[in-house]
């Protein structure tokens, strides 16, 4: 079986609105039912694959019958909420689907692929398949029937063509969450493909059981590589671009010599709660960006593992995503999380597994459009996805640093070693005043201001 490198990427929903059960979809399906969704796709996404560009006129074309006939809809990069509306009239009546060059038409990036993971129903890569390209946090039906939740019994896992130079492994979970037992199956840069065609004759038997799956091993994009603003946190002073906020006043931070220290009491978190009884009065330092983008931070990380906070990407109270590592005393017991929080509903986008006892953690957040992909690493080097979201923030947001002390969990202490902000090659120029600092180029201004830190800090180590 060939490796599908993908022009087009469709994630296919039961619901409008993007609801219900998802599945995704890169090369021709003669028969909806074979992916179990035979006539009940109500909305999906298209978005330009790794190869779109050999064939911008590339779209997908939805047909009413199997094996591509009837009606046909053809539908190029973009989102659509809703097929029942009377522009495409469409709904629940798919049975096949095609792609095929039709007009050019404008769309979403999907971002990376490195690897793509076909799961059966049956042994021998027999009944129904699913594609899997990103994490699934639930293989359940989030409206309350089974979906492919203990439903899988052979696998094929291939290299998708953003498969990382060191390899890349799929872990598959017994509960959802990325909970219970965890069967990795990695595959290495020499090999092709793997096959699993009957899971019921591993060792541990996980035919039938797996409820999540999650792809590791992920190298962050190479794409945002210059740096247009770095803060290591020298000195005693705030740098400009930074905003403070502590609507509370409970908070408390200080500005090191070489990192950033936020402590929070008990309390203070940034959540809205489950029909009440949340709290957002946990600190933030925030700065304005524009665009595209990458940031970028390193938490160091103690024995007692006190530190709870991470990235923070804002637009307002009831639109923002934190991805965090969290403390140990806490119920999530040190875990890496991306959190998705809109419209006062909270949304686990994914988690970083083996990351609990790493001794620093470096976090790192890309915006592409409405598309935020999270990332964590123990060294810089090798990183690992912790989830992906599509979000509407308009032009320009708020990002930077958050500390938490959700309930009744003792204070915590985070501790930031830097804060980078990184754009495409391309765009630097356009955002040359956003740098704060050129290499060599000290204005007078911050002479003078890096002479009054080493005083002071002269000054108060006496004391």
């Amino acid at each position: 079986m060939p490796i599908v490198v993908p022009r087009l990427v469709v994630e296919i929903f039961q619901h409008t609105n993007f609801r219900g059960r998802m599945g995704y979809v890169v090369e021709p399906v003669p028969f909806t039912g074979g992916i179990g969704f035979q006539d009940n796709i109500s909305s999906l996404r298209v978005y330009k694959g790794p190869s779109f560009s050999s064939n911008p006129n590339y779209k997908v074309i939805l047909h009413q019958h199997r094996d591509y006939r009837g009606k046909r809809l053809a539908l190029g990069p973009g989102f659509y909420p809703n097929l029942h509306d009377t522009a495409y009239n469409f709904a629940d009546r798919i049975s096949s689907i095609n792609f095929g060059s039709s007009l050019d038409v404008p769309g979403p990036e999907w971002g990376t692929i490195p690897l793509i993971v076909d799961c059966y129903e049956h042994v021998e890569f027999r009944g129904r398949k699913i594609t899997i390209l990103r994490d699934i946090i639930n293989l359940r039906d989030p409206q309350g029937g089974s979906w492919f939740e203990d439903r899988i019994s052979s696998i094929r896992i291939f290299k998708g063509p953003d498969f990382p130079r060191d390899g890349a492994e799929v872990v598959f979970y017994e509960h959802p969450e990325f909970e219970g037992i965890g069967i990795p199956i990695r595959l290495e840069p020499s090999e092709y493909k793997k096959e699993l065609p009957n899971l019921h004759l591993l060792p541990v038997n996980f035919g039938d059981t797996i409820s999540a799956i999650k792809i590791e091993g992920w190298a962050s994009s190479g794409e945002f590589t210059e740096l247009v603003f770095e803060d290591e946190f020298i000195g005693n002073r705030m740098r400009p671009e930074w905003r403070w906020e502590d609507p509370q006043g409970g908070g408390a931070w200080a500005e090191r010599q070489g990192y950033l220290e936020m402590r929070t009491e008990p309390g203070q978190d940034l959540w809205h709660g489950n029909g009440g009884g949340g709290d957002m009065s946990a600190p933030r330092l925030l700065m304005r960006v524009p665009g595209d983008f990458a940031i970028e931070t390193r938490i160091r990380v103690t024995p007692q593992l006190r530190e709870h906070g991470g990235l923070l990407i804002w637009k307002n109270a009831n639109r923002f995503l934190r991805l965090e590592k969290t403390s140990g005393p806490h119920a999530f017991r040190g875990d890496v999380r991306f959190e998705r929080h809109v419209g006062r509903v909270f949304n686990l986008r994914g988690r970083a597994a083996g990351l609990r006892n790493a001794r620093e953690l470096f976090l790192r957040l890309e915006r592409r459009g409405n598309q935020f992909s999270s990332f964590a690493s123990a060294d810089g080097i090798q990183w690992r996805s912790c989830g992906q979201t599509n979000v509407g923030m308009g032009e320009a947001v708020d990002v930077g640093l958050h500390a938490l002390c959700p309930g009744n969990i003792p204070p915590t202490l985070t501790r930031f070693d830097y804060f980078r902000v990184f754009k495409r090659k391309s765009e630097v120029a356009e955002y040359r005043p956003f740098i704060a600092e050129q290499i060599d180029q000290v204005s007078d201004e911050e002479r003078e201001r890096q002479v009054a830190d080493r005083r002071e800090r002269a000054a108060r180590d006496l004391f």
